[in-house]
């Protein structure tokens, strides 16, 4: 296997500019001279926005607006690339170029890095050809919609060795994860072994006591649940509905199918676990040391699912190979949030890290913390190294999401082989695992 490839330090276009200034015997001047704040174009970041929905904002916000350029915006509702290009206009004095097929812009020369920000069905596809084309890439949850597309964009990325970020809470952001504290400190105590193992963890639905932030787990099983009464209507001339279908199959329009609501259709999302699933499940993974492990199983209590539109859940419980257990409570569970959050042969973890016995929390201080991850993807992308939660750990949590929404849109258990390839005896769950994209897309 050849050697890792060291990372260079000084971007492309900083280095080509110092080569070609020193062949042509050009001064290179310091920024003092240039002016305060001055960041010569060499050094200049370069962003490119695929999908200019809701979430799409937060990418704007979280890229700084010294030292860092959006080059173009693409959806394939023009109305909304229009929008973005003229709030960048107005806002940064940045007029990005407009497109509506992100082919048009993932590969730009002067791109760094290429935001995903499109509804899931599309991740896979995107983050792929960016990262093939040599761009780092910022994707939205979840990684991928299905476990097989996540494979295969793992792949991709690793092969290609381009800084990788999916956006997802708690893992990096030192927040208190559903009261409990921040996610590195919960590692500590579990790493310590105090609790004993293995250990079951429940995700309920349940207010930590500070509403609206992250103390506060919904998973919204109840708002995002599909229509099954609509009628096809006219596709507005602003979209271009079959390449907003792309890799799934094309259904037929209606604008609850789209945009705001698309997260309640299984072509498009998984209804709640497909939106907060990562957000939740990722910590959760991480605290347990399975990043680099797959669970065996999940099955589910849910009512029976439509074909096309989201249905509601109340339980998902996945189960590693070693005992350990993750349970999944909906706010449509009766009695949520009551439990324990972690609890092992030795005692439980109760919100502010308190443990039943007291002394378990004494003890689990005495352990060391886990090296903190790097948390800087801004300062990644510009060193051209790798982002401190990369593809696969981020496949690894969204097998978790992949794997519990199969279970309840089949309404049964369903086993995963070894390495996650396949499903074990299930050709449907196999289909759900790995279904074909319609031509001429690919991860």
């Amino acid at each position: 296997m050849a050697s890792p490839r060291k990372p260079n330090p000084l971007p492309r276009r900083r280095f080509l500019g110092k080569t070609l200034a020193l062949g042509l015997g050009l001064t290179l001047l310091p920024r003092h001279v240039l002016g305060r704040g001055y960041i010569p174009p060499s050094e200049t970041v370069n962003h490119v926005l695929i999908g200019c929905g809701g979430i799409s904002a937060m990418h704007l916000g979280a890229v700084p607006g010294s030292g860092h350029r959006w080059i173009a915006v693409c959806d394939a509702d023009a109305a909304r690339v229009a929008g973005h290009a003229d709030r960048l206009q107005r806002e940064r004095g940045q007029r990005p170029r407009e497109a509506r097929d992100f082919r048009e812009v993932v590969g730009l020369a002067d791109a760094d890095v290429v935001h995903v920000c499109t509804p899931p069905h599309w991740h896979g596809v995107m983050a792929a050809a960016a990262a093939r084309a040599g761009k780092a890439v910022w994707s939205e949850k979840p990684l991928t919609r299905t476990i097989g597309e996540g494979l295969a964009l793992v792949e991709v990325v690793e092969r290609a060795r381009v800084p990788f970020r999916v956006n997802t809470w708690f893992r990096l952001n030192g927040g208190d994860f559903y009261g409990m504290g921040p996610a590195r400190e919960i590692r500590r105590l579990v790493a310590s072994g105090v609790l004993g193992w293995p250990l079951t963890v429940r995700v309920a639905s349940h207010n930590g006591g500070d509403t609206g932030s992250i103390r506060e787990i919904h998973w919204k099983a109840g708002l995002w649940t599909g229509r099954t009464d609509l009628q096809p209507q006219p596709v507005p001339a602003n979209l271009d509905w079959d390449l907003y279908c792309g890799p799934s199959p094309v259904i037929p329009y209606h604008p609850h199918r789209s945009h705001g609501t698309f997260r309640g259709y299984w072509n498009f999302d998984q209804g709640g676990l497909g939106d907060m699933g990562q957000h939740f499940l990722d910590p959760v993974q991480y605290f347990l040391g399975k990043d680099r492990e797959y669970p065996v199983s999940a099955e589910s209590e849910a009512p029976s699912q439509d074909a096309m539109a989201c249905g509601t859940w109340k339980t998902v419980t996945l189960s590693y190979r070693d005992g350990c257990k993750i349970i999944l409570e909906s706010e449509l569970c009766p009695g949520h949030g009551t439990r324990p959050f972690i609890e092992g042969p030795n005692g439980r973890l109760w919100p502010d890290l308190r443990t039943d016995p007291p002394e378990l929390a004494r003890k689990a201080r005495e352990f060391p913390l886990p090296e903190r991850q790097e948390d800087d993807f801004n300062l990644a992308v510009r060193e051209k190294r790798p982002f401190g939660f990369g593809v696969r750990d981020a496949h690894h949590s969204c097998t978790l999401v992949n794997l519990a929404a199969m279970s309840v849109r089949l309404g049964r258990k369903v086993t995963l082989a070894e390495g996650a390839r396949a499903m074990v005896g299930d050709p449907q769950a196999q289909r759900l695992h790995s279904p074909e994209l319609r031509a001429p897309w690919r991860v």
